[in-house]
């Protein structure tokens, strides 16, 4: 994929979360059934990473939850706001609570792939709340917005299969695995909606963001959104599990388990566990 192309796509992408932060949002209350099946094993001692963020759902689990070192990182200004400012009404009694109920639905030990890395918070410590802070995967000096320590986890839920073009994904999943500490996780998950009927009537021609498909690489699609009379569009990529199979080595990882969730049949989304290799 030409770089241009890459930027377009990215560009349009930003464009949709720009214009669309509160009705998107509004539109997911809660976090998904694979995401709190992730989150329950996270320990509150970890070091927790979450690229896409968005509006901050998975930092105010995880703060509930007693961890008091998350990071999430997006390149959208407008959902880091929304993020901000619904994370200003998580209140302390709430950051001491011992588990929250978006990851209630899940015992710590259902995840064999995610053990608790880092033990209990000491006696005495006071959860910190989450930190968001803007960084954008197109720019090669993204891995500027973060801290020199390694992190336990690095969360990417419904990111990579919106970063145009394999180069870059392999690019960006090759950075987390050098930002991961030992015996840590990465965990993806991406978006597998070919699996559905409903959410194919809502591939568009490349023509309504002025491309063609000789511009974009096999696999990529154009995508419609609509609510409350709004309608907006986005670029994805059908990164599905052959293809993670073949990526991650490419970056450094090795794949452990995966599993399918999310949807009203349960396999909207596929979820995948990496280590270093």
């Amino acid at each position: 994929m030409e770089l241009s192309t890459a930027r377009r796509l990215a560009d349009l992408n930003l464009r949709f979360y720009t214009e669309h932060a509160e009705n998107f949002g509004d539109a997911r209350p809660r976090l998904a059934a694979g995401v709190r099946r992730v989150l329950a094993g996270i320990a509150p001692a970890a070091r927790v990473l979450e690229l896409g963020c968005g509006d901050g759902k998975v930092g105010r689990a995880l703060a509930r939850a007693g961890v008091s070192d998350y990071l999430g990182l997006d390149a959208s200004e407008a959902m880091l706001e929304r993020a901000r400012r619904l994370t200003r009404g998580l209140t302390k009694e709430e950051r001491r609570l011992p588990h929250c109920e978006d990851v209630g639905d899940f015992a710590a030990g259902d995840v064999s792939t995610a053990p608790s890395l880092s033990g209990d918070v000491p006696t005495g410590t006071e959860p910190a709340p989450p930190t968001f802070r803007w960084a954008d995967l197109m720019d090669p000096g993204w891995s500027g917005a973060l801290p020199d320590e390694p992190f336990d986890w690095i969360l990417a839920f419904a990111v990579f299969h919106h970063l145009p073009g394999r180069a870059l994904r392999v690019a960006a999943l090759r950075t987390l695995a050098e930002r991961l500490a030992p015996g840590g996780r990465v965990v993806l998950s991406n978006w597998q909606f070919t699996r559905s009927e409903r959410l194919m009537r809502r591939i568009v021609p490349w023509a309504q963001a002025g491309l063609g498909e000789a511009d974009v690489e096999p696999g990529d699609y154009l995508l419609s959104w609509e609510r409350k009379g709004t309608r907006g569009l986005r670029y994805v990529h059908l990164l599905d599990p052959a293809e993670m199979a073949r990526t991650a080595p490419e970056a450094g990882l090795r794949v452990i388990e995966t599993f399918s969730a999310d949807g009203v049949t349960d396999d909207l989304s596929e979820y995948f566990f990496m280590v270093n290799c």
